[in-house]
């Protein structure tokens, strides 16, 4: 793995489900595009899993919809996979988006701010630091299959919030939960985040636990003074 190559800075915005991420990623496009018209940065914001036929399947297999393979145990007429296993399919996604839009951006000069990346393959795969190093690994053997270099981002903003309140927005929310949305992994998921941002570099957590307006406008005013200065932006 190796720094990003490319003149375009490329940032990962990363956080638990429910961590609100999605949220800000939404304030950071509108207020770049109004305020610095001028940087150049990919619009939309990309976000993984794309909306490919291979996504479309992680999400079958998640919400046990796959006729092939689920994640639970004994299920008459399919395979079980580990976590670990369905990483494949998220890194065959992900290598794909790469080659035909992050890459082909970056190297034009444009500025990337992603919505997920390998940052959640490493964290919702893997339990262990030795699980997060054979993730990368994996990660390296299929791109360089792919005939693609594995480069790490220049900034991953970590939105972090404690399992209960993520489980709390959830529930209020009222939203269908998948695979990965069970009490257990939401506490997994967590700790493997705050794990990553101690061992990788160019992690930054930023305290996400503020709720309504107000609360959203702090994280954005926390999260930019990581983000403003990777995109060369100095008047804020």
């Amino acid at each position: 793995m190796i720094a990003n190559p490319y003149p375009g800075k490329f940032i990962l915005l990363a956080g638990v489900d429910d961590s609100g991420k999605s949220t800000q990623s939404r304030r950071l496009e509108i207020i770049i595009q109004a305020s610095y018209p001028k940087v150049k940065i990919l619009r939309p914001f990309p976000k993984e899993p794309t909306n490919g036929p291979i996504s479309n399947r992680i999400y079958d297999i998640l919400f046990d919809r796959d006729p092939e393979y689920t994640l639970k145990d004994n299920v008459k007429g399919k395979t079980t996979i580990s976590h670990f296993e369905l990483q494949r399919f998220f890194i065959e996604d992900r290598v794909q988006h790469y080659r035909e839009v992050i890459i082909p951006a970056l190297a034009s000069g444009m500025n990337v701010i992603c919505d997920r990346g390998m940052d959640s393959t490493i964290v919702y795969g893997g339990n262990t630091i030795n699980d997060f190093k054979k993730i990368v690994a994996l990660h390296e053997e299929m791109f360089a299959e792919a005939g693609l270099d594995l480069f790490w981002p220049d900034l991953i903003v970590i939105y972090d919030v404690t399992p209960e309140t993520a489980m709390r927005r959830r529930k209020e929310s009222g939203k269908e939960c998948d695979a990965f949305e069970g009490e257990l992994k939401t506490r997994r998921v967590t700790s493997n985040y705050r794990a990553l941002a101690a061992l990788y570099p160019n992690c930054r957590l930023v305290d996400a636990e503020l709720e309504g307006e107000e609360g959203q406008k702090a994280i954005f005013t926390d999260a930019r003074r990581h983000i403003y200065p990777v995109l060369g932006i100095t008047d804020w």
